[in-house]
């Protein structure tokens, strides 16, 4: 895509080169209209230079005519056709719609607000491009009306609230005396979609992603975090960075299943204002996603590659025994895209745990991370930077449960080491917090792998 600058830019150097070249042919034929006047005053020579003189700026003034004339059109086939071609795409809204309707059942509430200061006690808040019912009071007009927290608002007395705040969508109801509609929407329970992978509370993950624009392909980034809505899917937010520029995703969907949309919008480079759409599906067990895009300038294409490089997840804590601290369970990857990806995790109902993967190539490699074992449990007492484990959520002080599916209760610093040592391809670590036992680990002596 051309950037919008750049069209201004070229519709102002085209006006500035047709005002200066009319500017300059009119001064000049007032010059040469001047010489020829004062020639014809002396004479039959003079006259004869003056008819030739006029005839040379006739020639020239038609010239720079055309030359404007050209350059004037240029500039209107900038403004009308290619700036118009860049701004909209009627199709791309049409189809934004449809991927907000998919799957979505429509919830009709209605309630009769008697005068303008009667409260209805319904709560907005805008959440991931949408306005959302974050509350309703259970004494207030919509109390049993079929409306429920999280669900998305659309419309409020047939006005559209899509693009708007929470707080317009407020006063469309604030304004209102008599009945008030509000149509709100939710994930068709039949549609939800079933998956083997557990539903998660977070996911945030970084993809490379490879894409085709107009026979060219293309690499760009995309980083997402997925928020668990518990109404059959997750709100998205992130960023993406390509040949367009640095975007923000500004609204979107994604089912348990995978199924999954967004739409990004350039904030800056060389498409500013840009939208894109993006449509396709998750698997969940790679942490991969397929798909296509679609901006509004009428431009559309397959992603030929979307794969993840970096995945933290956190699921919804388990029921913790009576007095029991509720924790959460975390899945980390490192990001160097060559390592393996988690698809497990284990969940301990006392300790959050965290699951990280890496490979290692050979044996004699060394993976930089510092073990010691104070209390019988080997714990994590370094890690170094960059090394396999440098951008996994491991930290140092976690203690280790398991190596390789070796359980490291009882083990020493050196024996969880080795283990680690003499391991060739996938190491898997998983650690977590257990502050019950934990004591300082300056005590105790030190391994390293």
């Amino acid at each position: 895509f051309h950037s919008l600058m750049r069209t201004f830019s070229s519709i102002q150097c085209a006006e500035r080169m047709a005002s200066e070249a009319l500017n300059e042919s009119s001064d000049q034929l007032q010059r040469e209209l001047r010489g020829g006047s004062g020639g014809r005053g002396g004479g039959g020579g003079g006259q004869g230079a003056s008819s030739s003189n006029n005839s040379s700026s006739s020639s020239k003034l038609v010239d720079h005519i055309v030359l404007v004339v050209t350059l004037v059109f240029v500039g209107l086939f900038y403004r009308f056709y290619v700036l118009n071609k860049k701004r909209s795409d009627s199709q791309f809204e049409t189809a934004v719609d449809a991927e907000r309707d998919r799957d979505q059942v429509s919830i009709p509430a209605t309630a009769h607000k008697a005068t303008k200061r009667t409260r209805c006690g319904i709560g907005f808040k805008r959440q991931h491009g949408s306005v959302t019912i974050t509350s309703i009071d259970s004494n207030g007009l919509f109390a049993n009306s079929g409306l429920e927290v999280g669900m998305v608002v659309k419309t409020i007395n047939n006005v559209s609230v899509i693009g708007k705040t929470a707080a317009e969508a407020a006063h469309l109801i604030k304004a209102t005396v008599g009945q008030v509609v509000i149509v709100a929407t939710e994930i068709r329970s039949s549609d939800i979609g079933t998956s083997v992978h557990p539903t998660f509370e977070t996911y945030c993950a970084t993809f490379d992603m490879s894409y085709e624009d107009r026979g060219k392909q293309f690499r760009g980034q995309v980083i997402l975090e997925l928020k668990n809505n518990k109404r059959g899917g997750y709100y998205v937010s992130g960023t993406t960075s390509d040949a367009d520029g640095s975007a923000v995703i500004v609204e979107g969907l994604v089912k348990y299943s995978g199924d999954a949309w967004w739409v990004d919008e350039v904030q800056r480079g060389n498409d500013t204002g840009l939208k894109v759409l993006t449509t396709g599906k998750f698997d969940w067990s790679t942490n991969n996603f397929q798909g296509s895009w679609r901006s509004n300038t009428g431009q559309s294409g397959p992603y030929s590659s979307v794969q993840s490089t970096n995945v933290s997840i956190t699921f919804d804590p388990v029921t913790p025994a009576a007095n029991a601290p509720v924790m959460t369970a975390i899945v980390a990857t490192p990001v160097n895209p060559s390592y393996s990806q988690t698809v497990t995790a284990v969940v301990e109902p006392t300790s959050p745990v965290v699951v990280a993967t890496a490979n290692k190539a050979t044996k004699d490699m060394t993976v930089g991370i510092g073990i010691k074992a104070p209390n019988g449990t080997p714990a994590i007492s370094s890690i170094h930077p960059g090394s396999l484990f440098a951008t996994s959520d491991l930290r140092v002080g976690m203690d280790l449960q398991s190596i390789n599916n070796q359980p490291m209760s009882g083990k020493t610093a050196q024996e969880a080491a080795n283990l680690i040592k003499d391991a060739v391809g996938e190491i898997i670590i998983v650690a977590g917090w257990n502050l019950s036992v934990f004591s300082p680990l300056t005590t105790a002596p030190i391994a390293s792998a």
